[in-house]
């Protein structure tokens, strides 16, 4: 469904990305690993159109989308929830939602969308009319989630979900990533959560500074001897 290959970008003079390669089959969880600062944010914006590569390709769905704009890219069907929970703060749930199709005209499939998302996380349906700011870290983040889902995507992508959340919290988010691939959404997972994230997905890649340095099933990669010395402590 999505394949990168060769990818390098930068921000001005400062090189991120060098020569990235990975690929994403239909209704897979794939998860990205790697320190903070090792280019996942970038290589997500990268993706998405938000920073153009340098060199390499970038196809969704077969279509060549590197030089895509991001609001077309989300009509193709890719989507992501941004780092950092950014939500619209001074509007309310159901607005947040609202803004999350503002790429479908059909307003019986937006209201249909919203009560399956709904469905996901009851919670929000209770709170539908708060605004969300008054939300805690992990409904906010449900409801980051939540406004992605609302375009009807094929495929998510996630920046690091479970940051700044509490070890209960990214229990039920990473459940609800669980859930959300049930369902027959394909999921690219970016983290540096790496147990969690890996426990969910069916493979995983390891960048860092910029560059794929391991690749395998997840449950390859939890085994791997590098992976349990410099991440988990092992």
């Amino acid at each position: 469904m999505l394949e990168v290959e060769n990818i390098s970008a930068a921000y001005g003079m400062v090189q991120i990305l060098r020569n990235v390669s990975f690929k994403v089959e239909k209704k897979e969880i794939v998860s990205i690993i790697g320190p903070n600062g090792a280019g996942k944010t970038t290589l997500v914006k990268t993706i998405m159109g938000f920073l153009k590569p340098q060199t390499g390709s970038i196809k969704f769905n077969g279509e060549n989308i590197d030089k895509t704009a991001t609001s077309e890219i989300v009509k193709k069907g890719l989507t992501m929830t941004p780092e950092g929970r950014e939500i619209f703060p001074h509007m309310t749930v159901e607005q947040n939602l609202q803004l999350g199709a503002y790429a479908i005209k059909d307003k019986a499939k937006i209201k249909q969308t919203k009560e399956k998302v709904y469905e996901i996380f009851p919670v929000l349906k209770k709170k539908d009319k708060a605004l969300a700011q008054t939300l805690s870290g992990g409904e906010q983040q449900m409801l980051v989630i939540c406004r992605s889902l609302m375009s009807n995507p094929q495929m998510l992508i996630l920046d690091e979900p479970s940051l700044g959340l509490a070890p209960i919290i990214v229990e039920k988010v990473l459940d609800t990533v669980r859930t959300i691939n049930d369902e027959g959404v394909t999921v690219l997972l970016v983290e540096q959560n790496i147990h969690d994230s890996l426990g969910i997905a069916d493979r995983g890649y390891v960048l860092e500074e910029g560059s794929i340095v391991l690749e395998g099933k997840s449950r390859e990669l939890l085994s791997n001897s590098h992976i349990k010395e410099v991440y988990l402590g092992l």
